[in-house]
């Protein structure tokens, strides 16, 4: 008995793990132009899928994205737009830096970094199988992290930009270019 319940606290504490807080960023609101926030769980993003009648469409791209966001357990965006530039601190970057590296399972895949921007994207992995995808998008007057825990296919990705105000994620480390 008390092994079985080691092991559950076990499995608990590694599920627990895999979420990333991202409550560090909130201060950040205040001193920002623009602030876009998503933060949804499973039974939101389905309700979500229902609301833009996607669960009884027989449409292509409505199947493939009702494909990509049955496997994903929650997603939290947190977009911050500045005035000018240095308005949030590096810190708050790396506490998310910080919390992905001390998290067992998770890769940097790509990392694109110039003078004045710093991109990455990580995956976690579980028995060979995504768990979860977290990106950062550290621009000299915006901030955006994406998170998303759950299953996803990395090819998929693309189908979802603009969708729940994730961004343009491309995973080969090319750049994309931007649109207005």
């Amino acid at each position: 008995m008390r092994r079985a319940a080691i092991i559950l606290v076990a499995f608990a504490a590694a599920a627990l793990a895999q979420n990333l807080d991202l409550s560090a960023l909130d201060k950040l609101a205040p001193k920002a132009k623009e602030v876009n926030t998503v933060t949804l769980d499973a039974g939101q993003i389905r309700a979500a899928i229902n609301l833009m009648g996607m669960s009884e469409s027989s449409d292509k791209d409505v199947q493939q994205m009702r494909s990509v966001l049955n496997g994903i357990h929650s997603l939290l965006v947190r977009n911050f737009e500045f005035a000018e530039k240095g308005q949030y601190p590096v810190d708050a970057v790396n506490a998310i830096r910080a919390q992905i590296a001390k998290t067992p399972g998770w890769t940097k895949i790509v990392e694109s970094r110039d003078a004045e921007e710093h991109s990455e994207i990580y995956l976690l992995t579980q028995s060979d199988k995504v768990g979860g995808i977290a990106v950062i998008s550290a621009e000299p007057k915006e901030l955006t992290i994406v998170y998303i825990n759950g299953s996803v296919n990395l090819s998929d990705l693309s189908k979802l930009h603009g969708e729940f105000g994730i961004p343009d994620i491309d995973v080969s480390g090319h750049e994309n270019p931007k649109k207005d």
